[in-house]
C-alpha cells in the first residue's frame, strides 16, 4: 500500500490530543499497567488483524513474507502505544496507518474492524486477569478504550489527510492539463442557448475580438450570415442541447471579415443530475493547412492545364508532320512510276537509250530509298500519336 510521505495539511498535535483524551494526566501510567497484563496475547491480536489482507484471494495480494514483516512492525507499534507515552512520534505512526487505510472504503472498514477486534481481545484478557478487582478493571477499561478512541480519531484524520493530499494532487494535475490545452488551443464557454460566457486569449486573438466584445453575445456572431442561417448550424445546437458532443471542421468569420477554418469539438457539460448546463468548445486553427491544400490544388490544376496545352500542341505538330509524310509518299509513288516508264522507254530505244536507262535506274533507287524513309517516318509518327493518347 502506497502512502504519501509529506502533506500539505497538518496532522494532529499531541498537545491537543492530551487535552481532549487525557485531561487528568493518568492515561500513560494506566496504559503501562495494562501492557503488563495483555502483552502475552499481542502477537495473536496482530496476526488476526492482518489475516484479512493476506493471500492472492484478497484485493491486496500480500505474500506471507510481507505479512510477517507487517506483524513484526505492528507488534513494536502496539508496545509503543502502551509503554512509550503519548508523543508526536506515536501520532505520526498513527497518521501513517490512517493514510494506508485510505486506499479504498473496503480497506478502511477492514482496518476499523480489525482494530476494534484487537481492543476487544485485550479487554477480554484484562477482564480475565482482574475479575477479583472490579475497581481497577473499571479504571483500566476506561483507559483502554480511551486509547482506542484516540487512535481511531488519529487514524481517521490520517485517512482524511491522505484524501485531501490526493485531491490536491489531482486538482494540480487537472489544472496543469487545462493550462497546457489553454496554451495550445482555442476554447470558448457558452450557455446552453449559445450565449458566450468566456473565451481564452488564443480564440480572441484568432477571431480579432476582445473579451468585452464577445461576452454576453450569441455564438452566431462568429459565423457568416449564410452559415448562421443554415440547417447545419441549427442541427449543431439541437445536438448540443440534447447532450450529444459534435466534432468536425467548421468555417468561422473573424471580426475583420476573413474566414478561418477550425477543427472543433463542442462538448455539453452536465450537472450532477445529468442535465446540460453549459457548452465548451475546443478548437484548433487549421486555416494555414487548408490554404496550403488550396494552393497545391491550384498548382496541380495549372500543371494539368499546361500539360494538356503542350499535349495538344505536340499532337497538332505530329498531325502536320503526318500530312507532310503523306505528301512525300505520294511524290515517291509518282517518282517510282516515272522511273518505271523511263526504264520501259529506254528498253524500247535499244542502244540509244542506255544512258537514259542509267538515269531511270538511279531515279528508281532514289524512289525506293525515299519510300523506305517515308515508311520509317510514318511508324515514328504513329508511335508518337499513340503515346499522346495514353
Amino acid at each position: 500500500m502506497t502512502i504519501t510521505k509529506t502533506s500539505n495539511f497538518n496532522e494532529d498535535d499531541v498537545r491537543d490530543l492530551r487535552l481532549a483524551f487525557d485531561p487528568d494526566g493518568t492515561l500513560e501510567s494506566d496504559l503501562r499497567e495494562i501492557w503488563t497484563v495483555i502483552k502475552d496475547g499481542v502477537d495473536e491480536d496482530v496476526r488476526r488483524f492482518w489475516r484479512p489482507f493476506a493471500g492472492d484471494a484478497t484485493p491486496y495480494h500480500l505474500g506471507q513474507d510481507r505479512i510477517d514483516d507487517l506483524v513484526r512492525r505492528d507488534i513494536d507499534y502496539t508496545e509503543l502505544k502502551f509503554t512509550g507515552g503519548l508523543s508526536q512520534k506515536l501520532v505520526g505512526k498513527m497518521v501513517r496507518r490512517g493514510r494506508a487505510s485510505s486506499m479504498d472504503r473496503a480497506t478502511e472498514i477492514a482496518f476499523s474492524a480489525g482494530l476494534l477486534r484487537s481492543y476487544h481481545a485485550r479487554h477480554a484478557r484484562l477482564s480475565a486477569a482482574l475479575t477479583g478487582d472490579p475497581a481497577t478493571l473499571s479504571r483500566l477499561t476506561h483507559s483502554l478504550y480511551t486509547l482506542y478512541a484516540l487512535e481511531t480519531s488519529v487514524l481517521l484524520n490520517g485517512a482524511s489527510l491522505q484524501r485531501a493530499d490526493q485531491e490536491l494532487a489531482d486538482s494540480a494535475e487537472h489544472r496543469s492539463k487545462l493550462e497546457a490545452i489553454d496554451r495550445s488551443q482555442c476554447w470558448l464557454e457558452m450557455t446552453i442557448d449559445g450565449t458566450i460566457v468566456t473565451a481564452n486569449r488564443n480564440l480572441l486573438s484568432l477571431m480579432g475580438y476582445t473579451m468585452t466584445e464577445v461576452a454576453g453575445r450569441h455564438h452566431s456572431m462568429l459565423c457568416s450570415p449564410e452559415d448562421r442561417a443554415s440547417q447545419d448550424y441549427l442541427d449543431l445546437w439541437a445536438n448540443l442541447r440534447a447532450g450529444r458532443f459534435v466534432q468536425r471542421e467548421y468555417r468561422r468569420r473573424t471580426k475583420g471579415g476573413a474566414y478561418v477554418h477550425l477543427q472543433a469539438t463542442y462538448n455539453p457539460i452536465f450537472d450532477q443530475h445529468g442535465s446540460v448546463v453549459k457548452i465548451v468548445k475546443w478548437a484548433t486553427d487549421v486555416t494555414a493547412m487548408r490554404q496550403a491544400e488550396q494552393t497545391e490544388s491550384a498548382r496541380a490544376q495549372q500543371f494539368h492545364q499546361e500539360a494538356e496545352t503542350r499535349r495538344k500542341a505536340h499532337e497538332d505538330t505530329l498531325s502536320k508532320l503526318a500530312e507532310i509524310v503523306d505528301d512525300i509518299g505520294a511524290v515517291t509513288r509518282q517518282t517510282s512510276m516515272l522511273a518505271l516508264n523511263a526504264s520501259i522507254e529506254a528498253a524500247r530505244a535499244g542502244e540509244r537509250g542506255k544512258s537514259f536507262a542509267v538515269v531511270a535506274n538511279e531515279v528508281k533507287l532514289l524512289s525506293s530509298r525515299i519510300r523506305d524513309a517515308t515508311a520509317t517516318a510514318a511508324n515514328v509518327l504513329t508511335y508518337g500519336q499513340q503515346s499522346i493518347r495514353l
